[in-house]
């Protein structure tokens, strides 16, 4: 494990090393006043919005929510953007699939022609540590933002959302989403070989456990017994690794099931 984590993190660093756009001071002055509306986007629904510079290798916007989430409240600790930094809260055994989950995507994205770029959205989560020593569960997703006069990814959209504030050791798992067919790709590493996470009926199910629905109603309204509601919701949770109906509802929305 230790070998494969060193060739991981090294590759990490090459695929961000290498990584070269054809951009100049016309191309970040261009893009500055959609960065300073993403801010403010990002202040008011105090969300975890990021945009990463895949060239320049910084932040050009850095929500301090996640930190924020984490206890981290000092300055120096809310403008630190080593990696190396970040990459030591992750838990040890989510750091080699955090690492091959950027690798993979990277190689992903760079496969795909200039006008496919922007349809689609990695989806994966990972546990990270807080400063009680506690590990908490994150989703991130990433799409990219803006490409380079040669279509290449330059500027990458960040959101993180907090899954779970203790978290349990249940299998991370990790998405790449084509926005406009909603079809999942690449990383199916389950037993999940369809287009669709979820069945028509597991959907629908879903949909009505959103509005509120228990396990009777969702039974009277399909026609089904209480039983067979109750094992699409088992069913809903092994396929989304979730822990509760809360979890799968919040990660189904994420991934664009419902």
């Amino acid at each position: 494990m230790a070998k494969n984590l060193t060739q991981l993190d090294a590759k990490h660093k090459q695929n961000a090393d290498s990584h070269i756009c054809a951009v100049t001071e016309d191309d970040y002055d261009r893009i500055a006043p959609y960065i300073r509306l993403l801010e403010r986007v990002s202040e008011i629904e105090k969300s975890t919005m990021t945009v990463f510079d895949m060239h320049r290798k910084r932040y050009l916007l850095k929500s301090t929510k996640f930190k924020e989430m984490l206890g981290y409240t000092n300055p120096e600790d809310l403008d630190n953007d080593d990696m190396e930094l970040f990459h030591k809260l992750i838990h040890p055994d989510d750091l080699p699939f955090f690492l091959e989950t950027e690798n993979m995507a990277h190689e992903f994205f760079n496969d795909l022609s200039a006008a496919e770029k922007k349809d689609y959205k990695m989806v994966y989560d990972f546990r990270v540590k807080n400063t009680a020593g506690i590990y908490m569960r994150f989703i991130h997703q990433f799409a990219v933002l803006e490409q380079d006069k040669n279509g290449k990814s330059w500027l990458v959209l960040i959101i993180t959302y907090l899954i779970s504030e203790r978290a349990q050791s249940t299998p991370l798992q990790r998405r790449m989403i084509n926005m406009q067919t909603g079809k999942l790709h690449l990383f199916n590493d389950d037993d999940i070989n369809s287009d669709k996470m979820l069945t028509d009926r597991e959907i629908e199910v879903l949909k009505l456990i959103s509005q509120g629905q228990d396990s009777q109603n969702i039974a009277s309204k399909l026609f089904i017994s209480v039983n067979t509601v109750n094992n699409h919701r088992q069913k809903i949770l092994r396929k989304t690794k979730t822990e509760n109906t809360t979890q799968a509802l919040l990660y189904a929305k994420w991934i664009g099931i419902i």
